[in-house]
């Protein structure tokens, strides 16, 4: 029999179908993340970020995280997998569309990571994304409990982790939601509603827009709902990206023209790839 809670969890998101474009941009569809041992590493992301140039190899990052321990990690182990977690959650690859949209968004406006790496690490990590829905659904200032978390853990991955384990990933996840200003509070934590900066919005957008929700439904795609935007929101948040000069953006009525001039070498053979 149909779980109706159950299936609620499992489809509030709405998150893309997979595609071999979208897995060559640097979406992950797989079980599996991260989050299962790691948080979204946002204070190690912007370390990194601080320390390696924009422009660098994979190699560079690598050697930043190993040899020049920018980390600070005490033991060789812990090094590597820093490194690979990083990987897992961004890429640390200029090559790889999605990190180089980081990178790029991230130098127009170094205070808007905290959004751009949970939009990235939601993208990549369907362990995060398995625990949205009890994050959406939470209005302003009420209580989120980990085991809502873990429960919607399971609704998406049923019967494939332990109990120690679900509650290990939602502790993670709670701590990731936190650094990204979701949650407040280091026991009992509180739902906040995020305030988007215009490079964020601009990255909801170009992720909604390869995804393919264009027209108006551009405005409510899963990341624009990610950072709290209602449809109409969005459309405003856009025009002050527009006025940003980050993208182009004409919407008169339910007619919208969106592109992206800043960003377009992240769109080239993405549909070829499809």
């Amino acid at each position: 029999m149909t779980d109706p809670k159950r299936d609620l969890l499992t489809r509030t998101y709405d998150f893309p179908v997979a595609s071999p474009g979208l897995e060559a941009f640097g979406l992950k569809f797989s079980a599996g993340g991260a989050h299962i041992s790691r948080t979204m590493m946002l204070a190690e992301l912007e370390a990194v970020l601080l320390d390696v140039p924009f422009g660098s190899s994979t190699d560079d990052y690598r050697d930043a995280i190993l040899d020049a321990n920018v980390l600070s990690k005490t033991t060789d182990s812990t090094r590597q997998k820093s490194l690979r977690h990083l990987r897992e959650l961004y890429a640390l690859d200029e090559a790889t569309p999605l990190f180089g949209l980081l990178r790029t968004l991230h130098k127009h406006d170094a205070a808007s990571l905290p959004q751009l790496a949970l939009m990235v690490a939601w993208a990549r990590d369907p362990l995060l994304r398995a625990t949205t829905p009890p994050i959406q659904e939470a209005p302003e200032g009420a209580r989120v409990e980990t085991a809502s978390l873990a429960l919607a853990l399971d609704a998406s991955f049923p019967d494939r982790y332990s109990e120690l384990n679900r509650n290990k990933i939602a502790r993670n996840a709670a701590s990731s939601w936190t650094q990204a200003g979701y949650l407040e509070g280091r026991v009992k934590k509180e739902r906040r509603r995020i305030r988007p900066v215009a490079a964020a919005v601009t990255m909801a957008l170009f992720l909604g827009d390869i995804a393919g929700y264009h027209g108006e439904a551009v405005f409510s795609n899963p990341w624009c709902r990610l950072l709290d935007l209602t449809r109409d929101r969005a459309k405003s948040m856009g025009q002050e990206a527009h006025r940003a000069g980050l993208l182009n953006l004409r919407a008169i009525g339910e007619v919208v023209e969106i592109n992206f001039p800043m960003l377009a070498k992240f769109q080239s053979g993405l549909n070829e790839r499809d």
